[in-house]
């Protein structure tokens, strides 16, 4: 099967389709993400982001329907309760932007037009593009006071990254996620004019560290974690179809000549897998690899004094950056 971005969307009709005839009080379904807008595809893999809006309170919150080897369906459950406020939705740094351009898919009560209509009013308006971006360096600044707790490195540190990083980006585009999250916030920057801040993420996460890796070695040991986690059941992040989705994505930009590209969605997912693993001897190795890569990246939970001042600056660099465009747009 030749995989396309229409052949995707046509998949995930199908499959709401099937629940709302096999009785699943479906209201709505619709795709959000690089399938909706972008291209889907890296590597030859792809996932598609599909939402369900459910009568009552789902069961769960996300599952993974594989539909091949390389491809499989990444679905958000939510009740209809989600869409009672759809003018906060509209400030949403998250469901914001994944409401202002959806694809609708199956809609037959008119329900989520009706919410994704009131969530798009004057999405663009600087006061609300403002917000997000605000609400975004505020999502950065409490990860990064939950850094002084020591069983939050690195996780909060990433996330702090991740989410100062898009308080700029998402000004002048969608904010970054996925395997593609290094190339987004480094276009979206570039645009705002303010390519500085892509080049400071970088450095807090070492990226030049990443060329002198042995690739195949680094994305063979994050292999082994990933299975490692897979093995314990019960966490959809760690079913095999994603296994393949995110090696694929890796594989393809290092081989286009952007390794550093990966390092964000590798040192999360990583971080992730290691998380959920016991600590008894039989993870040991699992740990024991996780921490080398930490070291060669001078991210070990001992260097978090000096990461913590750069992140810091960082933060408030971006800071500067909104207050700076809130008073150019008028917001």
């Amino acid at each position: 099967m030749r995989i396309t971005r229409e052949k995707l969307i046509q998949l995930a009709q199908q499959e709401v389709e099937r629940r709302a005839g096999a009785g699943q009080a479906l209201l709505s379904g619709y795709l959000i993400g690089s399938a909706a807008h972008a291209e889907p595809l890296l590597g030859g893999a792809a996932d598609v982001d599909l939402v369900l809006i459910h009568t009552e309170t789902p069961p769960h919150q996300t599952e993974i329907v594989p539909l091949s080897d390389v491809v499989h369906l990444d679905i958000t459950h939510h009740s209809a309760a989600f869409y009672d406020q759809p003018t906060q939705l509209r400030v949403d740094p998250w469901w914001g932007p994944a409401l202002s351009e959806p694809v609708f898919l199956f809609d037959p009560q008119h329900f989520f037009e009706r919410a994704q209509a009131g969530a798009r009013g004057q999405f663009h308006r600087p006061d609300r593009a403002i917000a997000r971006a605000q609400a975004f360096l505020l999502h950065a600044r409490r990860a990064q006071q939950r850094l002084l707790e020591d069983s939050c490195w690195p996780q909060a540190y990433l996330e702090a990254a991740m989410e100062g990083a898009n308080a700029a980006a998402c000004l002048a585009g969608p904010p970054a996620a996925g395997r593609r999250l290094a190339l987004t916030i480094e276009r979206n920057t570039a645009t705002l004019g303010a390519p500085e801040v892509f080049a400071a993420f970088q450095r807090l996460l070492n990226a030049e560290a990443v060329t002198t890796w042995r690739i195949p070695d680094v994305l063979s040991a994050w292999a082994r974690a990933f299975d490692a986690a897979s093995a314990q059941g019960g966490d959809p992040c760690f079913q095999p179809a994603r296994r393949n989705y995110h090696l694929a994505g890796f594989q393809a930009l290092a081989e286009a000549g952007r390794p550093e590209a990966i390092l964000w969605p590798l040192l999360h997912t990583w971080d992730q897998a290691i998380r959920s693993l016991p600590r008894v001897p039989s993870t040991a190795a699992y740990r024991s690899a996780w921490e080398a890569l930490l070291a060669q990246l001078g991210l070990l939970p001992t260097e978090s004094g000096l990461r913590l001042d750069e992140l810091e600056a960082f933060l408030d660099h971006v800071d500067f950056i909104l207050e700076k465009w809130a008073h150019d747009n008028g917001a």
